[in-house]
């Protein structure tokens, strides 16, 4: 008699559980719920299909989970059977809060267009992701993966890669990339993400990493090694390069320039590179491309504000040999070819020199007010748009504020253009 009174306690509590976790899920199952409807109506409608197609199969999988346990409990009336039951009811339970971080995730990421004058600078954002992808992917016969832009707070862009497991074990169906709100008018570090993803789906990492190692031998060994190490995010600053020419260069150098403590930091294991060696990488990338030009005058004063005489960190030593090894890995990370591009450069691929400033100012002549106002010209020339404006606003003369506004203008223009839902 007892046993059975604890058993039918059981059964009720563990129906009750089961429950909770069903219901929870179901009711996440309306993404509308998650996320307003202006939200979802700020993204491109094939977007937005495939979001809610990816979404809703990793809530049916919960319920779904749910209701075998249901059934599984109306059969289960021995202790024994009873824990199993309440073995899954725990996996149901983690099954539910990993699905529900995966669509946290990227409800969040919509709910930053619920403005219309935020999601079409999103929309031109994404824009500006996609094209930058295809540029060296088509020529590779690979297909760039759909792209979610949203907005957020902090100073660096980041990237959740297509491709990748997401917290419930799905893949994720899209490249959502961070655009931080301060760089919204500058958004130059999306295509530093999208190199991620690129050099992710081509194995580009790696080879770079190798090429590196191998290539510097004219140098200390721990000089290889370190820039080895980093060859991620080197790779993801070349891809910048090569779309946006000095305005990546700029908006980096104002992105990672905190304190000396930050800029001459050297950690291990971390894969981005010395902040004070990065800054002058990019540089020595526009010097070799474009020979002089405002670049020579950020060295200068980025050399004059970390003046490298005048501190003790333990990168020192490091930082100052990697310094003088940086002809030579622009040589390797730019102008040397890989497997990743069936035998060429990335600057074959992507010439730097279309952003150049001589051609960005052609550019600006050739086709006049038209460049920042026509539907036809800011299409076809959005990236080259990016790097003009960027590099006016990186060389610090003119009027800034109203590059600021025309940049805004025309990616608003652009977000408009595309089709929503």
């Amino acid at each position: 008699m007892l046993t059975a009174t604890i058993n039918n306690a059981v059964q009720t509590s563990l129906r009750r559980q089961v429950t909770h976790w069903k219901q929870a899920a179901q009711r996440m199952s309306t993404l509308d719920h998650l996320a307003s409807g202006s939200a979802w109506h700020g993204i491109d409608q094939n977007l937005g299909i495939l979001l809610v197609e990816s979404l809703k199969k990793s809530v049916n999988e919960v319920v779904e989970n749910a209701e075998s346990i249901s059934r599984q409990l109306e059969t289960s009336n021995e202790p024994a059977a009873l824990r199993a039951v309440k073995r899954s009811i725990i996996a149901l339970r983690d099954q539910y809060l990993k699905a529900e971080e995966s669509i946290h995730f990227y409800t969040v990421a919509i709910n930053s267009r619920t403005t219309s004058n935020t999601a079409a600078l999103l929309r031109a954002c994404d824009v500006l992701c996609m094209k930058s992808m295809q540029e060296l992917l088509q020529p590779l016969g690979k297909t760039a993966p759909a792209v979610l832009t949203y907005v957020d707070k902090g100073v660096g862009a980041s990237i959740l890669k297509a491709g990748l497991k997401l917290w419930d074990g799905k893949m994720s169906p899209v490249a959502a990339i961070k655009v931080t709100q301060h760089n919204l008018f500058r958004p130059t570090a999306i295509i530093h993400e999208t190199g991620h993803q690129v050099a992710h789906m081509t194995g580009w990492n790696e080879e770079l990493s190798d090429a590196l190692e191998k290539n510097l031998t004219s140098h200390p060994k721990v000089v290889g090694s370190a820039t080895s190490n980093w060859a991620s995010e080197i790779a993801a600053d070349a891809f910048a390069f090569v779309h946006t020419g000095y305005a990546a260069i700029a908006s980096l150098h104002d992105v990672v320039c905190a304190g000396p403590a930050s800029v001459f930091a050297y950690h291990q294991h971390d894969p981005h590179p010395i902040s004070y060696v990065r800054v002058l990488l990019g540089i020595e990338m526009c010097r070799q491309f474009y020979g002089a030009g405002p670049w020579d005058d950020l060295e200068v004063s980025f050399k004059n504000d970390y003046d490298i005489n005048l501190v003790n960190f333990p990168s020192v030593g490091l930082i100052q040999m990697c310094v003088k090894a940086l002809p030579e890995m622009v040589h390797v990370i730019l102008k040397s070819p890989f497997r990743a591009f069936n035998g060429q450069s990335l600057s074959q691929i992507i010439p730097p020199s279309r952003v150049s400033p001589r051609e960005l100012q052609k550019l600006e002549y050739l086709a006049g007010d038209a460049l920042y106002t026509s539907h036809a010209w800011i299409w076809k020339e959005s990236i080259k748009l990016l790097a003009l404006l960027g590099y006016k606003i990186g060389t610090g003369e003119g009027d800034l504020a109203s590059y600021y506004r025309l940049q805004e203008k025309w990616m608003i223009k652009l977000g408009f253009s595309v089709e929503l839902n």
